[in-house]
């Protein structure tokens, strides 16, 4: 008997007759393409391995960073969370501060980290900066950092290069919703980027290449419809974090026009004067 209905991704298995509803329902299991069993695989890379690592990076930041001069270490309790809340301004867009740092997802670890008010540093002008702002200028869309290794050892760099690769590639993932696939070549190319972004951050890499040799098998209806789920609400919060960033970046531009013009007037009425001057 063969099962139909309405399901992506091509067609179902063939299944015996004899088997129960619920039986067949436990094993269903959608037959992929290559490119297609790729992009499940790049999603269960950023929605399983990206926040691990990036938990587990925060809380080290935390506790080298921060932490001491009556600074608690991270120990996830509500107290500590509440310091984090008060070094962000007592307010954040995306990072959940009530719930355990177990419950944050990417989006709310970017801002935890490459975003955070918590780690920002001096620019050399007294102005305290994000890592982000710091050392991980915007890039054309599509594209990527050539080395997320700092040319002068500097760690901080690294991380926030580092970073700001999970978060470009978070980014394309969310891109690629439309088609659902990926080919080999790029799905392969991302895994290196992820891999080296990873070790510069000092995080394990056995998981993505565990991933990567999963088979369809692997991606049962339930196990593609949580992938899915977290999808849409990463898409969802990547847009409305560029919206803010592309918001920003306008008043930012308007401030620096400003400056601008200011600066003509001051230099108009410097001329204004001095030809008064030699009048009198």
């Amino acid at each position: 008997m063969l099962l139909t209905g309405s399901v992506p991704f091509g067609s179902t298995r063939l299944f015996q007759k004899g088997k129960s509803r619920q039986e067949i329902f436990q094993c269903l299991t959608l037959t992929f393409s290559t490119e297609q069993l790729n992009f499940f695989k790049f999603c269960a890379i950023v929605f399983d391995e990206f926040p691990v690592a990036l938990r587990q990076l925060f809380v080290y930041m935390w506790d080298n960073l921060v932490a001491g001069h009556g600074t608690p270490e991270w120990d996830d309790s509500l107290e500590v969370r509440n310091e984090f809340l008060a070094k962000e301004g007592g307010k954040t867009k995306y990072v959940p501060t009530g719930k355990s740092i177990k419950e944050w997802d990417c989006t709310a670890l970017f801002e935890a980290t490459i975003f955070a008010k918590t780690f920002a540093m001096p620019d050399g002008t007294g102005k305290r900066c994000t890592l982000k702002e710091l050392y991980a200028k915007s890039l054309p869309s599509g594209t990527f950092h050539h080395t997320v290794i700092s040319s002068t050892g500097n760690l901080a760099e690294t991380y926030a290069l580092a970073l700001d690769q999970l978060h470009l590639l978070r980014n394309t993932l969310c891109h690629s919703v439309g088609t659902r696939t990926i080919d080999k070549a790029t799905f392969d190319g991302y895994v290196l980027l992820v891999k080296q972004a990873f070790t510069a951050l000092g995080q394990n890499t056995t998981m993505i290449d565990e991933i990567g040799k999963l088979d369809e098998e692997d991606f049962p209806t339930a196990r593609q419809q949580k992938l899915e789920e977290e999808l849409e609400k990463e898409k969802y919060a990547a847009m409305k974090f560029q919206q803010i960033e592309d918001h920003l970046k306008k008043i930012e531009l308007q401030v620096e026009d400003v400056g601008s013009d200011v600066k003509e007037i001051k230099a108009h009425m410097q001329q204004v004067m001095q030809g008064s001057k030699g009048k009198l």
